[in-house]
């Protein structure tokens, strides 16, 4: 009979019970409403195990990766040890080195007590030992020693403040990973078009480093916009990036551009609109992170121009409701 494995308990899954009417069995607590598979209320975390296709079937192919699935419809023929969904202990961290980028962003990297298992793209929250917390995307790669934070400055920021005076070897902490904005590996033909204005390039960057490590083949278009030309960071990185892989564009756009400039004035949203339309519409997947009047109403345009609502991830970025950034 396969044993279920919950919060280092373990637990007798009997007579082809589903994961989700064994964890009730044994008082514990779990969301769900149509137990039919359907409205997904149920979603767990697969940690170590096999999972029935069955109950993976509707799940994006974001959440696949992270091993989600479909507790009501789960019933397992090998023991499985799962997790909630979106359940994150805060791991302690130390600031390991701060450097300072064109328009005013801080590169932060941190390195974790212990090994963070996340995904170029998705985000973490930096909290300080006084409460202070603020989500940031990660623009490192999987299994990265490091990881890699861009950070607005502003002035009078609570975090960014504090961050810009921190010195190497300042304890934090983190909680996370968060969010399905990360490279999925399902079709390395695909084409990929990669669209974020300011500290937006954070998630991207870690995004098309894992597609470029896991040997994407079709055509990728990274986009980064920015009002000044000042401001575009991560210029040579990009442009190395760029050089190293033929199957990579990238473009940066600033309004004040001028023809003696690297760059072209053209706004980013008409870029990315003039991209999408030279591409297979139907194939390509989009990924939109930065302000949110730009990644909203550019994922709306995006999806009237052809492109699957399905095909669009998007992280937008909101500011702190209090204290500043």
């Amino acid at each position: 009979m396969p044993k279920l494995r919950f919060a280092e308990r373990d637990l007798e899954i009997a007579g082809g019970a589903t994961v989700l009417e064994t964890l009730e069995a044994a008082g514990i607590d779990v969301p769900n409403s149509c137990r039919a598979g359907a409205c997904q209320s149920c979603l767990m975390q697969a940690v170590a195990g096999e999972v029935p296709e069955e109950a993976r079937r509707g799940v994006s192919p974001a959440k696949r990766e992270l091993g989600h699935f479909l507790a009501c419809v789960c019933r397992p023929t090998a023991d499985l040890e799962v997790a909630r969904v979106g359940g994150s202990e805060a791991i302690a961290a130390t600031i390991a080195a701060i450097r300072r980028c064109p328009g005013d962003v801080l590169e932060v990297r941190l390195r974790g007590a212990e090994r963070l298992d996340y995904r170029g793209g998705q985000f973490i929250t930096l909290l300080r030992d006084d409460g202070l917390a603020r989500p940031y995307s990660l623009a490192s790669v999987g299994g990265a020693a490091e990881l890699e934070l861009h950070v607005r400055h502003f002035a009078d920021g609570a975090m960014s403040g504090w961050l810009a005076r921190a010195a190497p070897g300042v304890e934090v902490a983190i909680r996370g990973p968060y969010g399905e904005c990360f490279y999925v590996a399902d079709d390395l033909e695909r084409p990929l078009l990669l669209v974020g204005t300011g500290t937006g390039l954070a998630p991207l960057y870690g995004i098309v480093r894992e597609a470029l490590a896991a040997g994407h083949r079709g055509p990728i278009t990274l986009l980064h916009g920015a009002r000044r030309a000042a401001d575009l960071y991560h210029r040579d990185e990009l442009a190395a990036l760029a050089a190293a892989h033929d199957n990579l564009e990238v473009v940066a756009s600033a309004l004040d551009a001028t023809g003696d400039d690297d760059m072209t004035a053209t706004p980013i949203d008409a870029l990315a609109l003039e991209r999408a339309a030279a591409a297979d519409r139907g194939a390509l997947r989009v990924y939109l992170c930065g302000a949110p009047a730009l990644v909203n109403g550019l994922r709306r345009r995006l999806f009237i121009a052809g492109v699957p609502l399905r095909s669009i991830l998007a992280d937008a970025f909101l500011p702190a409701a209090t204290g500043g950034a």
